[in-house]
């Protein structure tokens, strides 16, 4: 969804570049206004910033002295419990009524002799911080930043191609390379994590698919 909001704005910064002039909008209700290129550089910078804020400022959780306390089950977790912690992606599906498919970004506290805790929605920042909060802690920090870096770098090219105004140019070879590549973060990269982090850890982490959902045996938050 930031995703779509991003491109969003990039594309009417283009226009906007391309036409030369403001565009004067007039909606019911409200004071008629002008939508400037600066306006949207403002936009984008204050969405990119609380994007940000929402990755350090975790409501569901927070790391303490003692250990990680989840504020939504109101359990504090000890540190000499905590077996490992990943930062893994979790597909989340539905094809009914309002369809979607989404991959939920998830850390997981694996727990030793109890259900590991898996909580949605969480940016790979955690993972750094509870590394530092702990340095002995057992994680997958390195595969899950290559797979950070790869989602990244594949969200920004469309956004500089929008931007640069080179989409009409954009060469069919390296349009379809920029489709698989992702599919492979759509489909394979989650199923290579929870695989991965399954053969470590015992078989804790399963995605939704079209004919169930998620029967991962952990305590989901």
């Amino acid at each position: 969804m930031a995703f779509i909001c991003l491109l969003g704005i990039t594309a009417l910064y283009a226009a906007l570049d391309t036409m030369g002039q403001n565009i004067n909008l007039q909606i019911d209700g409200f004071k008629d206004f002008s939508l400037t290129k600066n306006g949207l550089l403002l936009i984008f910078i204050g969405f990119v910033a609380v994007i940000l804020v929402f990755s350090f400022v975790h409501w569901k959780f927070y790391y303490c002295e003692k250990g990680i306390y989840i504020r939504k089950i109101d359990l504090l977790v000890p540190w000499n419990e905590i077996v490992a912690v990943s930062h893994v992606w979790i597909t989340e599906c539905n094809l009914g009524g309002k369809p979607y498919f989404y991959n939920r970004k998830t850390l997981v506290i694996y727990r030793e002799d109890n259900k590991p805790i898996c909580v949605y929605n969480v940016s790979l920042l955690a993972l750094y911080i509870a590394k530092l909060r702990n340095p002995h802690l057992t994680t997958n920090m390195v595969s899950a930043t290559l797979a950070t870096a790869f989602n990244v770098t594949l969200n920004a090219w469309p956004l500089y191609e929008v931007y640069s105004k080179k989409l009409d140019t954009m060469q069919l070879g390296l349009f379809i390379a920029w489709v698989i590549l992702y599919a492979i973060k759509v489909f394979v990269l989650p199923l290579l994590m929870t695989s991965h982090q399954n053969k470590l850890h015992g078989k804790f982490l399963f995605h939704d698919t079209a004919l169930k959902k998620n029967v991962s045996p952990v305590i989901q938050v």
